[in-house]
């Protein structure tokens, strides 16, 4: 029997399983320590030290390309969903630059309940829509 190495860490079993089922459609074989306990009280992943997915050592050198593989998409994917307008669906939206001296007059006047207020974090060039 081989043995198992930890090539990641995750708190959430959903993410676990996610990159599971990417190793193993890779013919990567792959177990999750602690899988059960995080799932039954989601709290004690930072305690036990997280969701480890574990991969035999013969195995580690290409699941760890795998892994980066798979972040490096979905990082991708997160930006370009970001960029998209929802309102016109235009691709190249901008970022926005949070105004410094509108941040001091709302904390000055509204407090703490400026934190809560979302400024928008990206502008349309076409249809002029901000979102964030």
């Amino acid at each position: 029997m081989s043995r198992h190495i930890p090539i990641a860490t995750c708190s959430q079993i959903l993410e676990a399983s996610m990159i599971q089922m990417e190793l193993d459609s890779a013919g990567i074989d792959c177990e999750l320590d602690n899988e059960f306990t995080v799932g039954v009280d989601p709290l004690l992943a930072n305690a036990v030290g997280g969701i480890k997915i574990t991969v035999a050592a013969e195995d580690a050198q290409r699941a760890a390309q795998m892994l980066e593989k798979y972040y490096e998409e979905r990082a991708r994917a997160e930006a370009e969903k970001a960029r998209v307008c929802p309102k016109c669906k235009h691709k190249n939206g901008s970022p926005v630059a949070k105004p410094n001296w509108a941040g001091i007059v709302s904390v000055l006047t509204l407090g703490a309940f400026s934190l809560f207020y979302a400024w928008p974090r990206y502008h349309c060039p076409r249809c002029k829509h901000r979102w964030s």
